[in-house]
């Protein structure tokens, strides 16, 4: 009995000696998702209302059910409205203006498939003024996706951030539509995020913040001096990574403080598109090849954010592949799929060729030895791929660890 009791002593006596695990939380991260598209379109065969009908909702997303059921929360753009009222766009019959929506029942789409949130914060959630706002977000909390955007400095009921918590870790999730930063503005949105930001990390309110952007140049080559002023204004105030959306097109990244800013992921099930690849006189619109990429956030036994690594995927937004030398249209079957191979390898020089970027016009960008090494990685996996006879399948890259703390 003697000994027993000395044993339980000396074990109690170990155990503030004993390590706790390092909590890990993974988050995945697709491009822009629109559910539906053009009104006017919806009874053309190759629409996505017609697919929907003839398919159902797993038909969409299914090449990435199981992937996005493996990770504790999968983050997409919802670009558009759900709603099934008789609805005008707020600004119709101005030119060149594109208005997407769809019915309420797609978003099957995404719960079929493991997404459990969305940021709405971008040009397309307003095209059909605030009724089709509020429809759209009943619709998502229906579903129980979460959902989060910020417009005004968050303060209205159509205003969120969203705190997403797994075994006592918090991680904040907040986005913003560039058009409503209001650069330059004290009062403005963009100064109340970073107060935010700050507020969050300091009070310890969330261990880690993600801030989503959703701007720059519609098939644009290189990230934007806006993008590069929200990067810095989130890392400035302590945020922890950053990811852009709007410009269609897989853009470069890089890493600024051990943190990771990605530019675009392109698009990723975008029914506003019939076309993925088209020529519009001497332009190329070539939206097939997107970006998944999926965090890996880790914690200490404190809950104090310990470190990030990022894993990438390339992909591409429709099924239907386009032989590299044509330059006929490639088809949008609203089915995006992984790939690998030279249509990889694709997605990956997109990525390499605006990372690091730097030069005499725009030198907002420069040439850091950390993101220069980066830009060699990515080029070498790139030449790996681009000699493989096949695109079919998956391919993954991940990045070095990049602690909290550079060392």
């Amino acid at each position: 009995m003697r000994l027993s009791r000395l044993l339980i002593l000396l074990l109690l006596l170990l155990l503030p000696c004993i390590a706790l695990a390092d909590t890990t939380i993974t988050l995945t991260f697709a491009g822009d998702v629109t559910l539906g598209g053009e009104e006017w379109l919806e009874p053309a065969p190759e629409s996505f209302a017609s697919l929907y009908e003839k398919n159902g909702p797993e038909y969409f997303l299914g090449n990435f059910a199981e992937f996005f059921a493996e990770d504790d929360l999968t983050v997409i753009n919802l670009e558009g409205v759900l709603s099934d009222a008789d609805l005008r766009p707020v600004q119709s019959g101005k030119k060149g203006s594109y208005f997407f929506k769809g019915k309420t029942e797609y978003v099957n789409v995404l719960t079929s498939a493991s997404v459990e949130a969305a940021s709405i914060a971008n040009n397309h959630i307003y095209d059909y003024g605030e009724k089709g706002l509020r429809d759209t977000i009943a619709t998502l909390e229906g579903a129980g996706i979460e959902w989060f955007g910020t417009r005004d400095r968050h303060t209205t009921d159509t205003e969120r951030f969203f705190f997403f918590e797994k075994d006592g870790v918090t991680i904040c999730l907040l986005s913003l539509y560039w058009d409503d930063y209001l650069q330059g503005n004290q009062e403005g949105c963009g100064a109340f995020l970073a107060d935010e930001i700050k507020r969050i990390k300091d009070s310890g309110e969330a261990a880690a913040v993600i801030a989503i952007l959703h701007g720059g140049q519609e098939y644009g080559r290189h990230a934007t001096k806006p993008q590069q002023v929200f990067t810095k204004m989130a890392f400035g105030a302590g945020a922890d990574l950053v990811i852009c959306h709007h410009a269609h097109v897989v853009l470069g990244m890089d890493v600024i403080g051990n943190r990771s800013a990605f530019y675009s992921l392109g698009n990723f099930c975008f029914g506003g598109n019939r076309l993925t690849y088209q020529k519009k006189g001497s332009k190329v619109q070539d939206a097939a090849p997107a970006l998944i990429v999926r965090a890996e956030l880790t914690f200490d036994d404190e809950g104090k954010y310990k470190g990030q690594q990022m894993t990438l995927y390339p992909v591409q937004t429709t099924s239907i592949d386009r032989p590299a030398d044509s330059t006929e249209d490639q088809v949008n079957d609203y089915q995006p799929k992984f790939i690998t191979g030279p249509l990889g390898a694709h997605v990956l020089h997109l990525l390499q060729w605006d990372t690091n970027w730097n030069s005499t016009a725009k030198k907002h960008r420069t040439n850091d030895p950390e993101n220069k090494a980066l830009r060699d990685f990515i080029i070498s996996k790139e030449e790996e791929l681009v000699v493989m006879e096949s695109s079919e399948g998956m391919f993954s890259l991940t990045l070095p660890y990049l602690p909290a703390e550079a060392e």
